[in-house]
């Protein structure tokens, strides 16, 4: 269903000029089908009724191919009923014509009329489905090569990053569910202090890719001269909302800090999962900030998070939770956190590697994934 569903609002998204070719190239195929079924009885028929055969042949399936490809199955089921109701009406009230059996100079004429018809049809068919195909997939390889250019451009936006600054070691990485995604992470430093987020823009593909690359755009700008945590996610508030629609919200997860005492805070992401090493248990710490891009002059709430050393931060999108199994089971939160409890003492990649592993044998992945993983080594 979903790729029907697909396909109707590909035909729906068609250039007018390529939905002209396709439908004259199915006029002309169908027209001469029909003709040719004409051909086949001895019948005579004179050149207006056989312009009116292609003409209520090759309409019909015009309307049944439109009906078809934009999914508007309540057509189908009228234009059944229109072409039963033409037939009958033509057979009832349509010129009557005698047969031409006996008259072999006359059939000739027809059969020779048709032939002639139907080739010219057949060969404008073909033009034409040529023309369309030609058409379409120049736009199809123009968009390609554009979406491909905006992978490149995402993966030189958000780069796996490992790195150590002070007492944190820190590791990054980013999978999109398409070519383009709109997750995004990343890892700054200034004046001492030490940035890291995440961010979910809602939905992906291309239009959430080019979102992303404004987030992190307006991001690095504010971190070099921020001067309080709560200052970063109001100024993108007042940057994105204006360009934002309610759809294209985004989701945010902060941390910063210079020692063990960090200041944390969530934009309608989900918790930040904390693993104490001492308890060997993970704890959540989530905040009620709304996402940011919703509302003009949003306040944002900071917290504060203690992380002695050994402990281990996780920052994740909701890609990781939300793979689902063949019964539609989400993984969820508790799932993701059991797993996480079992392997967040070994080396920060290889923790990576292991979630990671573990979502996608639970079930497909079908949005991003995004993994900032800190941790206090002293």
């Amino acid at each position: 269903m979903a790729s029907w569903q697909g396909n109707a609002q590909t035909w729906k998204a068609m250039p007018l000029a390529s939905l002209i070719l396709f439908f004259a190239g199915v006029f002309c195929l169908f027209g001469s089908l029909v003709l040719i079924v004409s051909s086949m009885d001895f019948q005579e028929q004179t050149i207006p009724s056989m312009i009116l055969t292609v003409a209520i042949g090759g309409g019909i399936a015009i309307l049944w191919a439109y009906a078809g490809f934009t999914r508007i199955y309540w057509l189908l089921a009228v234009l059944a009923v229109l072409q039963l109701s033409v037939n009958i009406l033509l057979g009832k009230y349509g010129q009557a014509h005698s047969s031409l059996e006996g008259r072999p100079a006359e059939l000739q004429l027809k059969l020779l009329l048709h032939g002639r018809v139907e080739i010219a049809l057949i060969v404008a068919g073909y033009v034409l489905f040529v023309l369309f195909s030609i058409r379409e997939g120049n736009r199809f390889f123009r968009t390609q090569t554009e979406v491909r250019l905006a992978g490149e451009i995402h993966r030189a936006l958000v780069p796996q990053k490992h790195e150590t600054i002070g007492n944190f070691e820190m590791f990054g990485s980013s999978v999109p569910s398409s070519e383009v995604g709109g997750d995004l992470f990343d890892i700054i430093q200034n004046n001492g202090t030490w940035h890291a987020y995440v961010a979910d823009v809602s939905g992906h593909g291309v239009a959430a890719g080019i979102l992303m690359s404004m987030i992190k755009s307006a991001a690095s700008m504010q971190l070099t001269k921020l001067q309080k945590p709560e200052d970063l996610l109001r100024d993108l508030n007042d940057v994105l909302q204006p360009v934002t629609s309610p759809a294209n919200y985004l989701t945010f997860a902060y941390v910063s800090g210079t020692n063990g005492d960090l200041s944390y805070a969530l934009a309608g992401h989900l918790p930040i999962l904390h693993y104490r090493k001492q308890s060997k248990t993970v704890i959540e710490h989530s905040d009620s900030n709304l996402p940011i891009g919703i509302f003009k002059d949003q306040a944002f709430a900071v917290s504060k998070v203690d992380v002695p050393p050994g402990d281990l931060l996780a920052i994740i999108t909701d890609g990781f939770t939300e793979v689902a199994d063949s019964k539609e089971r989400e993984m969820g939160m508790e799932d993701f956190k059991m797993a996480f409890a079992t392997c967040a003492e070994k080396p920060l990649p290889e923790i990576y590697r292991e979630l990671r592993s573990r979502t996608l044998k639970f079930g497909k992945q079908t949005d991003d994934q995004t993994m900032l993983l800190i941790r206090r080594v002293a």
